[in-house]
């Protein structure tokens, strides 16, 4: 009842998840339909997967920059176009025959995701403050992991019709620009600090040490996320259980239900523990959630570690947002955040090209199971960290 209040009493939030939905459907959307442009195009698997490079690429490096930008001139400048970018860069792939135009749209569209991303979070941390924040915030990883389990089974059923069927649903972008327009707030800002710079806070007197720490929690998360969990399993799942496509998608979109319900009580789970603690339980989670994997025998013991991975995700990815909001100024909150997202791109374009070549030399179980060793290593170190 408490998050229905708050949707209706600010129609801003549901701009805001609306907004995650449409971005989240970058990659979940068109993984499934890779097989299809592979074939009415006529390339290789590596050529069709530039779809995925070309979209996650750019937000390494253009997120920072975005950030900067949105500190001086408003989240709500930035948001709207944003949106439109990507519903045309996206939707308009449709109505081009040159596969170099596509994938120069994608990595446009990439770059509009990943503006979308950060901005999503940053609002939250603009418009919110304590219990609230919390709140949405876990509701906002909520709705991404729904996203994140629902776009592959509706992108692979669209791509059955024709390869650029699931790229038309990027025009709902749209559609969620124009309520924007109307409803967002822009958040007040002090106007004595709409000049400062990222120098200034990192020689500032803020502590630099929980911002790393976090960045790097972030970092592994996503390494974790997609080169463990949407890489390695589905090919273990492929090459030693001999499931379909369809199984397979099954399978792998189970996280994001245990991520979806652990995120909407992050709030709680703040009541017990520190930030870093929580994040810290996420690790230790994802490790044995990927050791049980790496040594199960048995397809319904796969399932059940994989609903722990999820437990693991909605431990530690919403919990790193909250934590960064409740750290950061005000008036960087915008750049503190874009760093955020420029990291979380750095990992997912890692996590697969690292896991597919561990497991070249050592196999996708024992890479699974070096995954799972480390993270719960890293847990169970991180879990004594109290004071930052």
């Amino acid at each position: 009842m408490g998050k229905t209040r708050l949707l209706r009493e600010s129609p801003a939030a549901a701009v805001i998840f609306a907004s995650t939905l449409v971005a989240v459907m970058g990659v979940s959307l068109i993984s499934p339909a890779l097989p299809a442009v592979q074939e009415a195009w006529n390339i290789s698997e590596s050529q069709a997967s530039l779809l995925l490079s070309a979209f996650t690429l750019p937000g390494i490096f253009l997120t920072l920059p975005i950030g900067l930008l949105t500190d001086r001139i408003g989240r709500k400048p930035a948001l709207i176009p944003a949106l439109i970018v990507f519903g045309l860069s996206g939707g308009g792939i449709i109505f081009i025959s040159d596969f170099t135009i596509i994938l120069a749209l994608r990595a446009i569209q990439g770059a509009a995701s990943s503006a979308i991303m950060m901005l999503t979070v940053t609002l939250l941390g603009d418009l919110f403050t304590g219990e609230q924040r919390r709140v949405l915030i876990g509701t906002n990883a909520a709705i991404l992991a729904v996203g994140a389990a629902g776009y592959p089974l509706l992108g692979g059923a669209l791509a059955t019709l024709a390869w650029s069927a699931p790229f038309a649903c990027f025009l709902l972008a749209l559609l969620v620009a124009v309520p924007g327009v109307l409803l967002l707030e822009e958040p007040h800002r002090n106007e004595n600090n709409s000049s400062s710079s990222i120098r200034e806070f990192l020689t500032g007197p803020t502590p630099m040490i929980p911002f790393v720490v976090l960045y790097l929690a972030i970092f592994g998360i996503f390494v974790i996320l997609y080169g463990a969990q949407l890489t390695a399993v589905p090919f273990l799942l492929a090459n030693e259980y001999h499931l379909s496509s369809a199984g397979i998608g099954l399978l792998v979109g189970l996280p994001a239900v245990t991520m979806g319900v652990t995120a909407m009580q992050g709030d709680r789970v703040l009541r017990s523990l520190t930030s870093f603690q929580s994040i810290a339980l996420g690790f230790v989670s994802y490790g044995i959630g990927l050791v049980v994997v790496a040594i199960a025998d048995s397809i319904y013991v796969v399932a059940g570690a994989l609903f722990l991975f999820g437990l693991g995700q909605g431990l530690a990815e919403p919990i790193t947002d909250t934590a960064l909001n409740e750290r950061a100024p005000d008036e960087f909150r915008g750049s503190i955040m874009s760093i955020r997202t420029s990291v979380l791109r750095l990992g997912t374009t890692i996590g697969p090209p690292l896991s597919v070549g561990a497991a070249a030399m050592f196999g996708y179980r024992r890479t699974l199971l070096v995954s799972g060793t480390g993270a719960f290593i890293i847990g169970m170190t991180w879990f004594t960290v109290r004071s930052l």
